[in-house]
C-alpha cells in the first residue's frame, strides 16, 4: 500500500478544526517543512530561513516552545517585523515516530496558547506521527500490512510510556517524549525496547498480557532495556 502527503494534510487540517481561533497548523521532517494548512507556511519557513523562532528552538531543544505572539516574543528579536506575525500565538511541538524519525508540529493561534489547546494538540499528534513514518520514511517503499502493524504496535506502547513519564513528572506529552528519546540515547537502547520494558515494569506484567490486542509485533525487552527502564523510573520518582 502507498500514502501521500495528502494524508497528513487532512489530519492537520482535522487539527486547526478542533481547535477555537486556530489559524493553521504544519509539519516538520528533517528540518524541513512537509505540509501546512491555513495560510500560516510562510510563517514556518520564515523561521527555517531565519534561524530562530519556536519552530527552531523546539527543534533544537527537544522540548514543547510556546509564545503568546510570535513578532513580539523578546526571544527572537528578527521576527519583530515578520508580516503577518503580530499577535500570533504559536505551540511547537517536538516528536516523533521513534528516535530516528523526528518530527516537529507547529500550531498557530488568534490567542495565547491555553491547556485546552495542548490537551487537543496532545491528542493529534501520535497520529500525525504516525502518518509521517508512513508518508516521509516509507516513501519509496511498499509497506506491506505486516510492517504497518508492527509500526502502530511501537507507537501504541511509546505512548503508554509517555503516559507514565507525564503522571510522574507532571510534564506535557512533548516533554515526556523527549525525556524518553533521551534515556534511550543515554542507555544506547531502542526506544520502542525501553518504552516496553518501562510500561512492563510500572504494570508487573508483559505488554502482550496488559494489553492483548498489542500482539506479535511487541517483542520482549532485553537485559540492557530492562535496566534502563529501571533506573529511568527511579530517576522520574524522585
Amino acid at each position: 500500500m502507498r500514502f501521500g502527503p495528502e494524508l497528513i494534510e487532512r489530519l492537520l487540517g482535522y487539527l486547526v478544526s478542533e481547535i477555537t481561533g486556530c489559524l493553521g497548523a504544519g509539519l516538520h521532517t528533517e528540518r524541513r517543512l512537509v505540509r501546512a494548512v491555513g495560510g500560516t507556511e510562510r510563517l514556518d519557513q520564515a523561521q527555517w530561513e531565519l534561524g530562530v523562532g519556536p519552530v527552531i528552538d523546539a527543534a533544537g531543544d527537544e522540548d514543547v516552545v510556546r509564545t503568546a505572539d510570535l513578532a513580539g516574543d523578546r526571544r527572537w528579536p528578527e521576527l519583530a517585523g515578520l508580516t503577518g506575525a503580530d499577535g500570533v500565538g504559536v505551540v511547537a511541538v517536538p516528536g516523533s515516530w521513534d528516535e530516528n524519525g523526528p518530527v516537529l508540529l507547529t500550531v498557530y493561534l488568534d490567542h495565547e496558547p491555553k491547556e485546552d489547546d495542548l490537551r487537543v494538540i496532545e491528542r493529534v499528534e501520535p497520529v500525525l506521527a504516525t502518518a509521517a513514518a508512513v508518508v516521509e520514511f516509507c516513501a519509496d517503499e511498499v509497506v506491506r500490512a505486516d510492517q504497518m502493524v508492527t509500526m502502530v504496535q511501537h507507537r501504541r506502547v511509546i505512548e503508554q510510556a509517555k503516559g507514565l513519564v507525564m503522571a510522574a513528572s507532571g510534564v506535557h506529552s512533548g516533554t515526556a517524549f523527549q525525556t524518553l528519546v533521551r534515556a534511550s540515547q543515554h542507555f544506547n537502547v531502542k526506544l520502542n525496547e525501553l518504552a516496553t520494558a518501562l510500561v512492563e515494569q510500572v504494570g508487573g506484567a508483559p505488554v502482550t498480557e496488559q494489553e492483548p490486542e498489542a500482539g506479535p509485533g511487541t517483542a520482549a525487552p532485553g537485559r540492557r532495556a530492562r535496566e534502563a527502564a529501571e533506573r529511568t523510573w527511579l530517576a522520574l520518582r524522585r
